[in-house]
């Protein structure tokens, strides 16, 4: 069988204009980044490296999960993303904010309050 491919994305600037990505083989079908704390830890490097700074948030977008995969996903890959975070420095514990991302799920969003000057109507 073919082997997968999972690919991590980070911004290296207080922009989020430039990226860095990280791609790793792995077995076919898996759907847990096996050596996600390894790729966010080179993120987090470059980033500092960019910026001198250390994130305070990071949002993690992640595609390609199936429903029965959810709780798996939030258990092992948030707890990666949180050991590469401490194993560059004691007490390095940034809010993190895991979104899995998927197609034909049919929700819609609306703001709370028309009048919201920030909502668009177009």
């Amino acid at each position: 069988a073919q082997p997968s491919i999972a690919a991590v994305v980070g911004s290296t600037g207080m922009l989020a204009c430039r990226y860095a990505c990280q791609v790793r083989a792995q077995k076919h079908r898996q759907e847990i980044i096996a050596e996600l704390k390894e790729m966010v830890k080179v993120l987090l490097v470059e980033y500092f490296k960019q910026t001198r700074k250390k994130p305070t948030r990071i949002i993690f977008y992640r595609d390609g999960v199936s429903e029965g995969q959810f709780k798996d996903v939030l258990c092992e890959e948030l707890q990666a993303v949180q050991l590469a975070c401490s194993s560059l420095e004691k007490g390095y514990r940034p809010a993190i904010t895991l979104v899995v991302v998927q197609k034909r799920h049919h929700t819609r969003l609306f703001p709370v309050d028309e009048r919201d000057p920030r909502v668009s109507h177009q």
